[in-house]
């Protein structure tokens, strides 16, 4: 006889609390010791096995680690597969160094710079014609001095200067014309001091009473006193001087023992221009046979072309009577003074010239100038070389 109805509703409901309490117990907890009890400890290898997989794993990185560093330090030279690239990029890096270095050293431009204590040893190292330059090759002498134990030697075979015809109160005169082979020794003493000797060489002079000769020697000096100092517009600066002396001179191209004193300074200016100016005074004698001190004012202007290597200037002098350190003179041919003096014997000249630097150790250069007063040369022109040792 099959069971009442509500034993079978009850039923079914049991059956399906016990389903739904399986699915949601939650796991066994673990079984706890009695109390008063210590647990067991697990055994060594299952305590340190996890320690030991880390650290062998810590290990091994760490070891990969070191090598790659080792690796980037290592120089490039010693890795076979980067010798040909480390080459390659060592003799461009050569290459591009040197010439920067030449850039920097090459060119008037840049002398005071040439000198700083960083750079000074490198100046000394090699002969350079291009710094401080030929000082023959216009009118003016630059400030700066020849390295210690470095050497230029200047000469001119063709200087040539037109008669002048000078006029004085109704009595024409004429200054011959003058032809000479000027040269210039230069010797570095010290960075600073340079020892110079100087002549006009084989000279003729002109006119109605026209001879050939030797004239005579002058030994000078030049003494750098400081260097550019740009940022206060203060040009470089030096002393010279010199003494005319009567050794190996012909007769007629004798005018005695002469002294005379300059100041040289070299000037940047804006868009890479040098400006060159020397005064000074010099002992010469007069017609008369008196010796008398002149004032003496040179001036030039350059400026590097073509990558340095061509030098292009305009120059001029100003000065009483008919002498400079570098042309050929005699008592003969000075301007009288007439009595009284109506008008000063003053003369002025300008032109312009080149320099051109073939390589570090030759480099020739030339000007044509004209005078611009009565008493003056007519024409100077010049063409020389010099050599660096």
């Amino acid at each position: 006889m099959p069971p009442p109805f509500r034993h079978r509703v009850s039923t079914l409901c049991l059956s399906c609390l016990a389903g739904c309490s399986a699915a949601t117990k939650p796991p066994d907890a673990p079984v706890r010791p009695p109390p008063g009890t210590k647990p067991a400890s697990p055994p060594p290898e299952a305590r340190y096995e996890t320690f030991e997989s880390d650290y062998r794993a810590f290990e091994a990185l760490a070891k990969r680690r070191v090598e790659e560093q080792q690796r980037l330090l290592q120089p490039a030279a010693e890795l076979p597969e980067a010798a040909p690239a480390y080459s390659q990029f060592k003799s461009l890096g050569s290459v591009r160094g040197k010439e920067i270095s030449e850039e920097f050293f090459k060119g008037r431009y840049d002398r005071s710079r040439a000198r700083l204590p960083e750079n000074i040893e490198q100046w000394r190292s090699q002969p350079d014609i291009a710094n401080p330059g030929p000082d023959q090759a216009n009118f003016t002498n630059s400030a700066f001095t020849l390295p210690e134990g470095r050497a230029y030697i200047e000469f001119a075979p063709y200087t040539y200067n037109g008669p002048a015809p000078s006029a004085y109160t109704g009595t024409a005169r004429s200054t011959p014309a003058l032809y000479y082979t000027q040269y210039l020794l230069r010797y570095g003493l010290t960075d600073d001091i340079e020892l110079r000797l100087f002549g006009n060489g084989v000279s003729w002079s002109g006119g109605s009473n026209g001879y050939w000769g030797f004239s005579p020697v002058a030994f000078d000096t030049k003494i750098n006193l400081w260097l550019e100092k740009q940022d206060y517009f203060l040009p470089a600066a030096a002393i010279e001087a010199y003494l005319q002396t009567e050794w190996l001179g012909a007769t007629p191209f004798n005018i005695g023992t002469q002294p005379a004193v300059n100041f040289n300074f070299d000037q940047s200016l804006p868009l890479d221009i040098l400006f060159e100016y020397n005064i000074g005074t010099a002992r010469v004698p007069d017609r008369n046979g008196r010796n008398v001190w002149q004032f003496v004012f040179e001036w030039a202007v350059q400026r590097d072309f073509l990558d340095k290597d061509l030098a292009l200037f305009a120059h001029g002098y100003y000065y009483n009577y008919d002498y400079t350190p570098r042309a050929a003179a005699s008592p003969s041919g000075l301007p009288a003074i007439p009595a009284p003096r109506t008008r000063s014997p003053y003369q002025n000249v300008a032109g312009a010239g080149f320099i051109w630097t073939l390589n570090n150790r030759f480099a020739v250069y030339g000007q044509a100038s004209g005078g611009t007063t009565e008493f003056s040369p007519s024409m100077v022109t010049m063409a020389g070389f010099a050599v660096a040792f």
